[in-house]
């Protein structure tokens, strides 16, 4: 009997030996393919051939992608994102999307670490060292101990944000539109929070209801002394709002590792201002948390061949087509 099949997307990112060193198991039950023709026509044949999509970022798992899998069970999302991924869909067609958050620590330490970085004016002092100048006296950093973190998504990365700047002695605050309480933080509305935080870090996962959470409105509640940080999705920011309020002085920085459009163009004003820190969605990226969520993603796959519900699906409640069934 054949083997099931699980097609990978993106297949530059596998050098020769990857899976069968990282995928053992998963290597010794199903065949896996990789595909480079994302966009396509000979990409609907592959996905239509798979029982698992496996699928990196930036791709979309669209509409058309999902109708062409026939006997697609599952699409499983290599990372905690899955914007991308037609889930509305998926659920429709009965496919299961799950994705694999391994990444909580890193992304919780990286929010910190522009936290701090925005704290100490770190790109002034960079700059300062590397030209030899001299900078004036009165430029001082400011501390982050006794200050106010507002984290907007207090899930797995939120929560451990919130562990780590409570361990600094930050005062936190959070904001989820289901939150109603927290033992580590004062849950608050959102409007309460972007008044009242020193650090406003975003941590929600991109909807229609929280493209663009933070517009104009909400920059206009903030103080002039406060900072945003984003390492969640940049929609979730109206950015031509967040330069804007930069260039006005309402609020006093932002430190982004992630952006409207990726990469962002050139010339986006945010690249070049003085009071931003820019990273290209990488800052979070780090040798454990692709190892964690490589084995995340392989018990997924290895799931949804058996016929069970991933632990990480994000469409529980769908009748899905896979259910009861394993693939051998």
């Amino acid at each position: 009997m054949a083997r099931p099949v699980v097609l990978l997307n993106r297949a530059e990112f596998y050098p020769p030996g990857w899976i069968e060193k990282h995928w053992p198991t998963l290597s010794r039950r199903a065949e896996i393919r990789l595909s480079a023709h994302e966009g396509e026509p000979e990409y609907f044949d592959e996905v239509a051939a798979a029982d698992v999509l496996f699928a990196r970022t930036p791709s979309g798992v669209d509409c058309q992608t999902l109708a062409a899998g026939e006997k697609l069970r599952g699409v499983v999302a290599a990372t905690v994102g899955y914007d991308k991924i037609d889930v509305a869909a998926a659920s429709e067609m009965g496919i299961v999307v799950a994705n694999s958050p391994g990444n909580t620590d890193t992304m919780a330490e990286a929010t910190i670490l522009l936290v701090l970085a925005l704290a100490k004016q770190l790109p002034l002092w960079l700059d300062a060292a590397r030209n030899g100048t001299r900078v004036a006296s009165s430029v001082v950093g400011t501390e982050i101990l006794g200050k106010t973190i507002g984290i907007v998504g207090f899930g797995r990365i939120g929560r451990a944000t919130a562990e780590r700047a409570k361990a600094l002695g930050m005062n936190v605050l959070a904001y989820g539109p289901r939150l109603a309480r927290s033992d580590l933080a004062e849950v608050v509305s959102l409007d309460d929070l972007l008044r009242r935080s020193d650090y406003v870090s975003l941590h929600a996962v991109l909807t229609s209801e929280t493209r663009r959470m933070v517009d104009g409105a909400g920059f206009a509640l903030m103080k002039p002394t406060s900072f945003i940080v984003n390492t969640a999705r940049g929609e979730l920011v109206d950015e031509a709002a967040l330069i804007d309020a930069l260039r006005a002085g309402r609020i006093a920085g932002a430190g982004l590792d992630v952006f409207e459009v990726e990469p962002p163009a050139t010339d986006n004003p945010l690249l070049s201002m003085p009071n931003v820190i820019a990273t290209p969605h990488r800052v979070g990226h780090s040798a454990e948390a692709r190892l964690r969520c490589a084995r995340l993603a392989e018990q997924s796959i290895l799931a949804l061949l058996d016929g069970r519900l991933p632990e990480f699906t994000v469409n529980p409640d769908i009748r899905w087509r896979g259910a009861g069934s394993a693939a051998e």
